[in-house]
């Protein structure tokens, strides 16, 4: 009886210990913790594609782009002239088509005005090329050696020579002719686009609060737009009357030097300047070429880039920062990393606008929480972009 007992007790023991080890597996089970995917993983790489596809659509449509920035950069630029002038009683939009006519009159002056200097030097281009050759020519003479003996060992080791084909290029004529009606409707469009900014005031500011769920939403977003309209508006006008202040210290200065055509080289600068490094650089460079070509010797043709560097580092160290103050200083590194993508993106254009977006980005990085990381990268570090009060 007891052998026969033995098997079912055995079973039972071994029921208990099997449901023993099932409630030990289930806790086991509930005590390891799931492991979720870190937001902030996922937040860096949504930012990434995003910013990607943001590079790729300004690449795409960059002929739609180009106009609506710089529209918007010129209504900031503008703006409170326009609002001065309804201040005095005049309609907004009488005034906004009052300063188009008169930023058009002011750009027709300047192109009359620099016309004749510019069709001189560009005449005169091959002469300038000549001399500069000529004046490097103890320079280039061991490369045209290793040149010529180059090209006698290709003589000797092809048999037979294929007469090259030359593709016949447009003249200069024919691609401004060809380029003239693009380029004039697309200043057509920037002076439709620039009207229209400055037409419809707070219109846009008025449908964003709109937008905003309740009071406290309506009330952050009217001060973050004014905010940011209006120091973006000052930033863009105090830069503007530097880089016109800093065009004109050249060509004084170039007067004084007897240089040729002062006005085109201190328009250049001034245009020039609105690229931070890169703008100050290319003019410099030519500035050097004017003096190498125009004087014969060293210490004149030096001092005339010299003058201009002297100017450009007056404006860079000490005026900027006393007028526009050191809350918009930018990193370097980031400034120049940004520069490359936009003229990657746009060319010289973007060269030329880069600056001026990237301090509004900074400006707007100080007044939206969710850009402060941003602001931080591109600043110089010394002020923190949330030191604005709010």
């Amino acid at each position: 009886m007891e052998s026969s007992k033995l098997p079912n007790d055995v079973s039972v023991d071994r029921l208990q210990l099997t449901t023993v080890d099932r409630h030990a597996g289930l806790a086991t089970a509930a005590a390891i913790p799931i492991v979720w995917p870190d937001v902030r993983i996922i937040k860096r790489i949504c930012i990434a594609i995003l910013t990607l596809l943001v590079l790729a659509t300004c690449y795409l449509a960059q002929e739609i782009l180009i106009p609506i920035v710089l529209a918007l950069l010129l209504s900031l630029l503008l703006s409170p002239l326009v609002t001065l002038l309804e201040r005095a009683r005049l309609p907004r939009a009488a005034g906004s088509l009052l300063v188009i006519l008169l930023l058009v009159g002011t750009a027709l002056g300047s192109v009359i005005l620099l016309a004749e200097p510019a069709r001189d030097w560009v005449a005169g281009a091959p002469a300038t090329i000549k001399t500069i050759q000529q004046r490097f020519e103890s320079f280039r003479a061991p490369f045209k050696e290793a040149q010529e003996a180059s090209k006698k060992i290709e003589s000797l080791t092809q048999s037979t020579e294929k007469t090259p084909v030359v593709a016949a290029q447009p003249s200069l004529l024919e691609g401004f002719a060809l380029g003239t009606p693009r380029v004039l409707s697309q200043i057509a469009a920037v002076l439709l686009l620039i009207y229209f900014f400055l037409s419809s005031g707070n219109g846009f500011l008025r449908r964003m609060v709109e937008i905003a769920p309740g009071l406290s939403e309506k009330k952050v977003v009217v001060s973050i737009a004014r905010d940011v309209q209006s120091e973006m508006s000052s930033y863009l006008s105090m830069i503007s009357v530097i880089n016109l202040a800093l065009g004109t210290a050249t060509a004084i200065a170039l007067v004084l030097l007897g240089v040729p055509n002062p006005l085109l080289w201190g328009a250049l600068a001034s245009v020039l300047n609105f690229a931070p490094y890169v703008g100050p650089a290319m003019t410099s460079l030519a500035l050097a070429l004017v003096g190498l070509t125009t004087f014969s010797t060293l210490g004149h043709a030096l001092a005339v880039p010299g003058a201009f560097l002297l100017i450009a580092f007056i404006e860079g160290q000490l005026v900027t920062p006393i007028l526009i103050g050191r809350k918009l200083a930018l990193d370097p590194t980031a400034v120049f990393v940004w520069l490359l993508v936009w003229g990657w993106l746009w060319g010289i254009v973007g060269v030329l606008l880069a600056g001026p977006l990237i301090a509004c980005l900074r400006i707007v990085c100080k007044h939206v929480d969710a850009l402060s990381s941003l602001g931080i990268v591109i600043g110089d570090g010394q002020h923190s972009v949330t030191d604005h009060p709010r």
